[in-house]
């Protein structure tokens, strides 16, 4: 999972370089600010963006904001230092997926990444299941047209030889079981 951690504390930044020796599989990059996010994620794709909700100049809202208009699928991870969960939720319904609170326990920021780990594969298996669903239904739609077609044909050769016996006033020459033979023979099984 590719991981952007932003915040202006030295303090959580250790504890997002702490991340590396933990989640070794993961490529995590630690940035310094809101402007430096935001500059990653223009660079970027990232799985998650974790973000501290208040710094300098740029705030995790901001940063929040960029993310969801450039890259849908980025999940964001709020971290909040004051006290403030009704921000946090604020940028819940912005879209962030969580939030977390300062100090960061690092257990628990693990457990968040593996809950977004999870989430993410659960996304990925359900558009891997409609994509696989549309090509079969697709595929049905073509195969249904076919027989379509082919039912078509035969009711048209089923029309033909009864107007034929018809018209051979019921004594059926070989002449005309020969035709009847030439108009079925493509539909027997």
């Amino acid at each position: 999972m590719k991981v952007l951690c932003a915040d202006d504390d030295p303090n959580a930044r250790t504890v997002y370089q702490g991340l590396f020796k933990v989640l070794p599989d993961d490529d995590i990059t630690v940035v310094n600010s809101g402007e430096e996010a935001i500059a990653a994620v223009a660079e970027n794709h990232y799985d998650v963006v974790i973000s501290d909700l208040q710094m300098e100049e740029m705030s995790g809202i901001d940063v929040l904001r960029f993310v969801k208009k450039t890259s849908l699928d980025t999940e964001v991870l709020i971290v909040t230092g004051f006290g403030s969960i009704d921000t946090a939720v604020e940028a819940m319904r912005l879209g962030a997926r969580d939030f977390i609170e300062k100090p960061i326990n690092i257990r628990l920021l693990i457990e968040k990444m593996e809950n977004l780990r999870d989430y993410q594969k659960r996304v990925l298996e359900i558009e891997e299941y409609r994509q696989a669903k549309e090509a079969v239904e697709e595929q049905a739609g073509r195969e249904t047209h076919g027989l379509e077609r082919r039912l078509q044909q035969m009711q048209t050769a089923i029309n033909e030889t009864l107007l034929l016996i018809e018209q051979d006033d019921l004594s059926v020459s070989s002449d005309t079981i020969d035709q009847i033979v030439a108009k079925l023979t493509p539909f027997k099984l």
